[in-house]
């Protein structure tokens, strides 16, 4: 019989309480008996706990995150050098242009750190865990699978138990949306049917299936999807199927312990104020740039709006402009920073002037670009926010409902779902509804989510131009694969184009 020798990670999850039990550890067990002990003494909540600290630093980052992917290669956020830095070896401009490499360190941190969370979801499952826990690992393995479909078109995988001396398997395109819709309808029924927003629950899994049909056209053929009546009708089934979320005030979504302040949120990063730092204060860091304005400092004012996501508000737009008592109480509003800006006091801050235009990617001024303060800064907890960062909430299921009935014809009703949103948001009622009118209220609605990219990837816009970009091939519809991995694994291949 073959002794079994324990991996690390498999150690470092298991719950070490006496000298024995590190001795007993230290020792060749046979297979059998190692595999045993270590189901019997597993702790389950440390392993899950391993995969969500994995959406830390890989959703929303200034550097190697998913929100980077969307958000800097889309029209919505643009990172020009300035005197400040944020020159970065060219990887933003890349990103911007439609010019990376397969050599981009930011693409390759966001595909390692995605396929690690794969890899420790499956850890979960190797230990013989109940079908709660199950379930939960399931769909936190489905959502960064999707996340590496959505940007990668290759998703490497292995079942619990696969020898890891062999190469992965990879599902690519139409066969790997297939699989991980299985896999969050088959999590589905196991998950919690409530519970707090950073934790997968029934909703969660129903917003991340609507999100699946939705796109799922897109996986088939990027370049021109053809939606499926079928598919679009499931959109609208599981946007109906959610539960006990509604509209709330567009900010409470995004302030300190919005946990508690919003009925929209469906899935979320936990923030815990004080106690546990997820990457937002880097966020903060990289678009703020005095300390008048950022938490615990200043300086890096790197990240700005471009001006085309701007001119898509009107004035009373609540989500253009909003004053929180929290921002107003550091000289400053919610939305976008324009134009002069002040102190606490009122007092002009002397040269802190934000233009709309940014007329270069190389060598802008300081001010060049409107800011978005998105997340209110918790004061409180400038290191370790209390905010928890969104991923899917109700009102983008209910924009993805919308666009689902305009496909399929219903445009009067997606119409009265759009204009729903927009009278909560004080903005002025739509007469009429297209598909180009949709992609715009989406833009509005959800600027600096973590979705821009994939939007425009669905409505055929990705490609064209704008601020600093001129229209680009179809090879950049997908980021590039690791070098690396592509010579490690004969199941991957390079993105094609590069």
């Amino acid at each position: 019989m073959k002794n079994y020798i324990l991996p690390i990670l498999a150690f470092s999850l298991i719950t070490l309480s006496c000298t024995d039990l590190v001795e007993e550890l230290k020792s060749d067990l046979p297979e059998d008996k190692a595999r045993a002990f270590l189901n019997e003494n597993v702790n389950f909540d440390v392993l899950l706990e391993t995969v969500y600290r994995e959406f830390d630093s890989r959703y929303i980052q200034h550097a190697g995150s998913v929100w980077l992917l969307q958000e800097v290669s889309a029209d919505a956020a643009i990172v020009p050098s300035r005197p400040s830095g944020w020159d970065n070896g060219g990887v933003y401009r890349e990103l911007h242009t439609h010019s990376w490499t397969p050599e981009n360190a930011y693409i390759i941190a966001v595909w390692n750190g995605l396929n690690r969370g794969i890899f420790n979801a499956t850890n979960v499952l190797s230990f013989n865990p109940s079908d709660a826990v199950a379930a939960e690992a399931r769909f936190l393995r489905a959502f960064f699978m999707y996340t590496i479909l959505d940007l990668f078109n290759q998703v490497p995988f292995r079942e619990p138990g696969d020898d890891l001396l062999l190469p992965s398997t990879v599902l690519t395109g139409g066969e790997a949306v297939e699989f991980i819709i299985d896999e969050v309808k088959a999590a589905l029924p196991l998950l919690a049917t409530t519970g707090p927003a950073y934790r997968a629950t029934q909703n969660a899994a129903r917003a991340l299936l609507a999100k699946l049909y939705l796109n799922k056209a897109v996986y088939y053929q990027r370049s021109n999807p053809q939606f499926d009546a079928q598919d679009m009708q499931r959109v609208i089934a599981y946007a109906d199927e959610i539960t006990e979320k509604s509209l709330d005030f567009y900010w409470d979504s995004f302030v300190p312990d919005n946990n508690l302040n919003s009925n929209e949120l469906i899935f979320t990063i936990e923030g815990r104020g004080g106690v546990r730092s997820h990457s937002l204060w880097v966020w903060w860091h990289a678009i703020f740039p005095t300390e008048m304005i950022l938490p615990n400092g200043g300086g890096w004012n790197g990240f700005a709006s471009t001006p085309e996501v701007y001119d898509l508000f009107e004035a009373n737009d609540v989500r253009r402009y909003y004053e929180h008592p929290i921002t107003v109480a550091r000289g400053y509003n919610a939305g976008f920073l324009t134009g002069q800006q002040f102190d606490p006091n009122g007092d002009a801050l002397p040269g802190v002037v934000f233009t709309k235009e940014i007329p270069t990617l190389v060598g802008a001024t300081l001010w060049n670009g409107y800011r978005p303060v998105k997340y209110i800064p918790d004061y409180a907890n400038p290191g370790a926010a209390d905010n928890d960062v969104v991923l899917l909430r109700y009102a983008d299921v209910l924009l993805m409902k919308a666009e689902a009935l305009l496909r399929l014809g219903d445009t009067q009703q997606a119409l009265q779902i759009v204009n729903l949103i927009r009278t909560e948001r004080n903005a002025s009622e739509f007469q009429s509804l297209d598909l180009d009118l949709l992609l715009d209220e989406r833009a509005r609605e959800l600027y600096w989510e973590g979705h821009r990219r994939q939007d425009m990837i669905r409505f055929g816009k990705f490609l064209g131009s704008w601020t600093l970009k001129t229209s680009s091939s179809d090879q950049y519809l997908l980021f590039t694969i690791p070098p690396a991995d592509v010579l490690a694994n004969p199941n991957l291949d390079q993105t094609p184009g590069f």
